[in-house]
């Protein structure tokens, strides 16, 4: 396995091409990982502009090439706690079946491949997101020798008609 590290994100890259591919990010202090067919764009410190009368998880729109895209922030939308506040504005702009959403999460970590065989089954209320919108959990090794869980979550089942 090589490492690469492009503008700022680490990326690690594997011979095996059944591997899925994620992009990790931290939400508080947990690893949290979707697949990258899902995600559009990474931006940083985008203008946000409220709309009001929307959900709390809302915080508004942004305007990304011309196309207005409302921004959720993650912690709020899978009701986890706000224990730390990012001094940037991280958003990763997904594909959804309502449009391109954009989600608002503290750190981008990087991209990386996991062996699908690797993954498993949700563990019941994981890190207190609710097991429907998780497709599984990783445990791997971190730099330290501990060994961290990757959280993977379903977007298309967090932004399915009746979670909305």
């Amino acid at each position: 396995m090589s490492e690469m590290e492009v503008v700022g994100i680490k990326e690690v890259t594997a011979e095996k091409s059944t591997e899925k591919r994620l992009i990790t990010f931290k939400l508080n202090d947990e690893l949290i990982g979707i697949d990258i067919i899902n995600v559009v764009k990474i931006t940083i410190d985008m203008d946000i502009t409220p709309v009001p009368k929307t959900k709390d998880y809302i915080l508004g729109v942004m305007n990304l090439r011309g196309n207005i895209i409302p921004v959720v922030t993650l912690k709020r939308k899978l009701e986890l706690p706000e224990t730390y506040t990012p001094t940037r504005n991280t958003i990763i702009v997904v594909e959804t079946d309502f449009g391109n959403i954009g989600l608002l999460v503290d750190k981008v970590e990087g991209a990386l491949n996991v062996d699908p065989e690797n993954v498993q089954p949700p563990p019941m209320n994981s890190i207190g997101i609710d097991p429907e919108f998780i497709e599984g959990v990783i445990m791997f090794p971190k730099e330290n020798e501990d060994k961290e869980l990757l959280t993977i979550l379903n977007i298309k089942k967090i932004f399915k008609a009746d979670n909305l």
